[in-house]
């Protein structure tokens, strides 16, 4: 208890120092880019230009993240299901719509099959998505298109959903572009600074904010304006495109438009392939524009760092116990208090991604026999108990030498890492059998348990995880094919 109470000493006097470290630390960069900013403010429209992208850029890359979060975590908790039921997981997902951001979701089988509304399948249909999710490495985020079905500007992502370690199709959840371009908005910019989604490829662009011609979410094409647009002395906009295709770090052209001095700029968006975000700013409103800009960012980079140290301080211990209990409950059985599932399994990834470290051992299916049985005749009470019982032998018997997890209603799987012998784990599972064969319900009624187990060891029978499964697996069913009441030995069926 005093060394527990020595380590939280230890972590709150840590905490307080990184805090203090970090005010200072964010107190100085503010001073120095002060400094910085209003000593150059004059000469240096590059600077400016580029501060402002890299700002709009973060928020942009932000919502792209929580996008991609959205999608991700939707598609990681159909992954987890035992059976995946495309039309049946659409329907849950339907009922997600008034909670979250994206416009809709829907699902995508691997034989091509759209879980979606009409309109859905017809623009995913009609953008080629069907392909390109049938051969997702990742999280593919598709190009802006024009929606059948809002007639609104859209993009798509799609995740990946795995069945037992192979992708089985994807989930797709479709956003309004118009979740990006409010992101342009401004009042730091003036009236005639626009602000461009464009593609040098296609040389498409999208207007994410008016500048007192075309609205917000109108398309158009480079070729169009082009002939406009008179470049000043050194500049060339067939160079600056060619550019903006190799992402170089000379991002900026100053040019003529309608009478008016421009300098325009681009950044690479992280989240949409060939797409970049473009500002244009009048060169006479830079000055004043970064002033005002010097100005709120400090501001709100003061309030920020207030914010941040006052929350920090509030949350950080309610957090940090919050994130705890919620990582333990996710991989541990409500019922018998060992790992799930989920538990199980990541702990034995982890195992084998060091397999240098990872000497003889030994993995085990153990079904109870006849479970239904219990349940029927003596109440779901007295399965509870059984299930309890069958937990707490397994971990008092493998304590030291492996872990004990229930991967389903009377399923339990045990991974012996301790290189013993089969022999030695022969008399361990032969104590189990005996301590199951003598379990009485509260009132003394006796309730005798057996089980079956079917075991495979690790690197005689298999090479890898995914093949040691199988091994220890087919021992099972041949238990199973032959009484039950009994474990048996993959290396016994050759």
């Amino acid at each position: 208890m005093k060394k527990q109470h020595n380590n939280k000493s230890q972590s709150n006097s840590e905490y307080l120092r990184l805090l203090a470290g970090y005010m200072i630390f964010c107190l100085i960069v503010l001073v120095v880019v002060a400094f910085l900013l209003s000593r150059y403010i004059r000469n240096n429209n590059t600077t400016q230009i580029n501060n402002i992208l890299s700002l709009m850029s973060e928020k942009v890359n932000t919502s792209f993240e929580m996008m991609v979060d959205y999608t991700t975590e939707a598609a990681d908790i159909i992954s987890a299901q035992k059976e995946i039921d495309f039309e049946e997981n659409y329907e849950e997902l339907q009922k997600t719509l008034r909670d979250m951001p994206y416009v809709s979701i829907g699902m995508l089988s691997a034989d091509g099959t759209v879980y979606g509304s009409d309109g859905e399948k017809m623009d995913i249909e009609k953008q080629g998505f069907v392909e390109i999710a049938s051969q997702l490495d990742g999280v593919y985020i598709s190009e802006p298109y024009r929606s059948s079905v809002t007639a609104g500007n859209m993009i798509t992502i799609f995740a990946p959903v795995h069945q037992s370690g192979r992708q089985v199709g994807s989930l797709f959840a479709t956003y309004y572009l118009e979740t990006i371009q409010n992101l342009a908005n401004t009042n730091v910019l003036s009236d005639q600074t626009t602000v461009l989604l464009m593609n040098p490829y296609s040389g498409n662009f999208v207007n994410c904010s008016s500048d007192g011609t075309n609205p917000p979410g109108t398309w158009s094409n480079l070729r169009l304006i082009q002939k406009d647009i008179k470049c000043l002395n050194g500049y060339d906009y067939d160079v600056w495109v060619e550019d903006m295709k190799n992402n170089a770090t000379d991002n900026i052209i100053n040019f003529q438009l309608n009478g008016i001095s421009y300098s325009q700029a681009y950044i690479h968006i992280k989240g949409m392939n060939n797409w970049q975000l473009v500002i244009r700013i009048p060169i006479a409103e830079l000055s004043d524009t970064m002033q005002r800009f010097i100005i709120s960012v400090s501001v709100c980079a003061g309030l920020l760092v207030l914010a941040t140290i006052v929350v920090a301080a509030i949350l950080y211990h309610n957090e940090h116990n919050k994130s705890e209990k919620l990582k333990n409950l996710s991989n541990a059985d409500p019922l018998t208090k060992i790992l799930n599932r989920r538990g199980f399994e990541g702990t034995l990834k982890k195992m084998f991604n060091n397999k240098a470290e990872l000497g003889k051992s030994t993995y085990m299916f153990l079904d109870v026999d006849l479970f239904k049985n219990v349940n029927d005749q003596y109440g779901h009470e007295a399965g509870d108990y059984v299930l309890c019982a069958v937990s707490s032998i397994l971990e008092e018997t493998f304590k030291d030498t492996g872990i004990v997890g229930r991967v389903g209603g009377d399923e339990f799987n045990v991974f012996i890492y301790a290189p013993l012998t089969v022999e030695e784990i022969d008399s361990l599972l032969a104590a189990v059998r005996a301590r199951l064969s003598e379990l009485v319900l509260k009132d003394g009624t006796p309730l005798p348990i057996s089980f079956s187990g079917g075991l495979a060891r690790y690197p005689q029978d298999a090479k890898d995880l995914t093949e040691l499964v199988n091994c220890a697996d087919q021992a099972l069913y041949y238990v199973k094919e032959h009484g039950r009441k009994n474990h048996f030995w993959y290396s016994d069926l050759k």
